[in-house]
């Protein structure tokens, strides 16, 4: 029973979860041809001030992982 871990220090609405969610179980079940009840998907929201980037957190840089738009 595989196990997908997602680690974000990004905050996220449920419904963008849900369809992540979704979307790695599906892909995951194609390329390796499992059935995708057999898939366990966990998305692990990391506070941006617990995660850090070329010595300083995500709260001190600043940084936006998000696409323009």
């Amino acid at each position: 029973m595989p196990l997908i871990q997602v680690l974000n220090a990004s905050p996220r609405d449920d419904e963008t979860k849900r369809q992540l969610v979704a979307e790695l179980t599906e892909t995951y079940a194609r390329v390796m041809q499992m059935k995708p009840d057999t898939i366990r998907v966990v998305i692990q929201a990391i506070p941006r001030a617990n995660w850090g980037v070329g010595g300083v957190t995500l709260a001190e840089s600043g940084q936006d992982e998000s696409l323009p738009g």
